[in-house]
């Protein structure tokens, strides 16, 4: 439920009038009682000197101790009736003479005053009170010692007002100020109204002015004034903020198109990077297919140099046999020079292979060249993005409290241009341990290469040694002393044939292993390519949500 809220008329008036109220409660009072006492001192001065005068006229007749209730003494007695002043004379504390008449209509001579007033006058120390009864009625009070010619007290002079005539002035008096407080309070209310409506003019159109910056309209302009300072730096400090929102968004528009730019590039080098990765994942392919051919190849040739070895004991059997069996020998030496041939033919496509296997690498290199370039491409993608995050913090910064929600947009493109640039070191450091190993094949390649063609020569070698031992066949036996010299150099070339073949079929397994190696790099690279192009979507969805926030306002 809505609570009631005061408007800032009641305000004001409730602030300036509870304060006017109490300090007018006060000062009445205050007034009120110093009047009083004022008016009660007043009654007191007068009512002594009315006793002293009853004591100077009265002395000389106790005094030459003619004194009695004579015309004379009555007049003097009653002639301040006309005052509303009584008076008497006491000797000792019964009153002689008097004014002041009983409920019989008597004067009320013979009587006593009342207990302890005597006690306190033969002391020599003048009374006075208020609310003593006296024929019935109550009187403000004034006593003083009469003496006689000794100095002895002998009596008591008094004078008295009643107290219904005291209070009626003190209330005559207290009317006037209530009165005079009155109007005093309602004219300080008619200011106060005046001044409040004054104020709340300005204040209401400073609250209309903030409830359309409020809703968005920053084309707005105000119109209010004011003569209060405060009031008017408020009006003043409203119209900078509009100034500064106005700016702020300004440069927020302009920031988000720049961040759409930015998000597009981001979008446009990730699609080269997919496309490169994809070139690298079919040159990895088809290195896993060379190697694979290449081991093939080695398996061919070890073969055929098995059946070499045979070829080479049938012939150092027949060596050893007689001349008989030369032509069997020939027989054999023809079927050599067949599985020769055919070595030959398989050593001319070993080095196809082998070339092959090095422009596959070439390529290979070349390919991951370009792959470095893209990394590099993306680590500058990432400090221009990171650049921006900078500037937009900056920006943020200066706006202060109303910049906190771009302050956290600012903060979350320098954390993805963060882990751009650390995938983009993290693709180089691949690429890098890539072409590494690549130019490591490229040395085994080319050693595969110079052995194969050292096979071949020393292929061309035994194929010129069989001719030789075809041609002496024909001429002698002896020569067979020489087949057997010449098969056992072949068979030492056999044995480094053997031994070169085993290193190629390892460094085949090494290069289908670094394939494998370098495809799993490839899907790592390929997988932060994915997450990469996921930030990047994201970034873009936040540099929309951000267009949507800025769109609230309208310049």
């Amino acid at each position: 439920m809505k609570k009631h809220k005061l408007t800032f008329l009641a305000t004001s008036m409730l602030i300036g009038l509870i304060p006017l109220f109490v300090a007018a409660v006060t000062i009445s009072t205050v007034a009120i009682y110093k009047a009083k006492s004022n008016l009660e001192e007043r009654v007191y001065l007068q009512l002594q000197a009315c006793a002293i005068s009853v004591r100077e006229y009265f002395e000389w007749d106790i005094n030459e101790d003619i004194l009695q209730v004579d015309e004379v003494s009555l007049d003097f007695i009653d002639s301040l009736k006309v005052q509303d002043v009584d008076l008497t004379l006491f000797i000792e504390d019964v009153r002689f003479i008097t004014s002041i008449y009983n409920e019989n209509g008597e004067r009320n001579i013979g009587t006593k005053a009342s207990e302890g007033i005597w006690d306190a006058v033969k002391q020599g120390k003048d009374y006075r009170t208020n609310g003593t009864v006296i024929g019935g009625r109550k009187y403000y009070v004034y006593y003083t010692p009469v003496c006689n010619e000794d100095g002895e007290i002998v009596g008591m002079a008094f004078a008295g007002m009643p107290e219904s005539l005291v209070n009626k002035d003190i209330v005559s008096n207290t009317s006037s100020m209530v009165l005079v407080a009155v109007c005093t309070a309602v004219f300080c209310i008619v200011i106060i109204v005046l001044i409040g409506l004054r104020i709340r003019k300005s204040i209401v159109g400073i609250a209309d002015y903030t409830h359309e910056l409020s809703t968005g309209s920053l084309g707005i302009s105000t119109s209010c004034t004011s003569n209060i300072r405060e009031i008017a730096a408020l009006i003043d400090s409203t119209e900078n903020l509009q100034d500064n929102l106005k700016s702020i968004i300004s440069k927020v528009d302009d920031k988000t198109v720049r961040l759409t730019q930015n998000v597009k590039t981001i979008h446009d080098g990730i699609q080269i990077s997919n496309d490169v990765t994809e070139g690298i994942v079919r040159a990895a392919n088809e290195l896993s297919q060379g190697s694979m051919h290449i081991a093939e190849s080695v398996q061919n040739t070890a073969a055929s140099m098995h059946n070499v070895g045979e070829s080479i004991s049938s012939i150092a059997d027949s060596a050893a046999a007689t001349e008989a069996g030369a032509r069997e020998i020939e027989v054999i030496n023809n079927e050599a020079k067949d599985n020769l041939s055919r070595l030959i033919d398989a050593n001319k496509n070993t080095v196809t292979i082998s070339e092959n296997v090095v422009s596959g690498i070439n390529e290979a290199n070349a390919a991951i060249e370009n792959i470095s370039k893209a990394a590099e491409a993306i680590k500058n993608i990432a400090a221009q993005t990171s650049m921006l995050s900078l500037n937009a913090s900056i920006e943020a910064a200066r706006a202060g409290e109303a910049g906190r929600g771009f302050s956290v947009v600012a903060s979350s493109i320098q954390t993805l241009a963060g882990e751009s640039d650390n995938s983009a070191k993290e693709i180089q450091n691949i690429i890098n341990e890539i072409i590494l190993k690549s130019q490591n094949n490229v040395q085994l390649a080319n050693q595969i290469k110079d052995a194969i063609d050292s096979e071949g020569d020393a292929l061309g070698t035994v194929s010129d040694s069989f001719d030789k031992v075809s041609d002496k066949i024909q001429i002698t036996v002896d020569t067979i002393h020489n087949i057997s010299t010449e098969i056992d150099a072949l068979n030492h070339d056999k044995e480094k044939v053997l031994d070169e073949i085993s290193s190629l079929s390892s460094i085949s397994e090494e290069n289908t292993a670094s394939c494998e190696e370098t495809t799993a790099s490839i899907e790592e690279l390929r997988k932060n390519i994915e997450m990469i192009n996921i930030q990047a979507t994201d970034t873009d969805n936040i540099s929309e949500e951000l267009k949507e926030s800025v769109a609230y306002f309208k310049l």
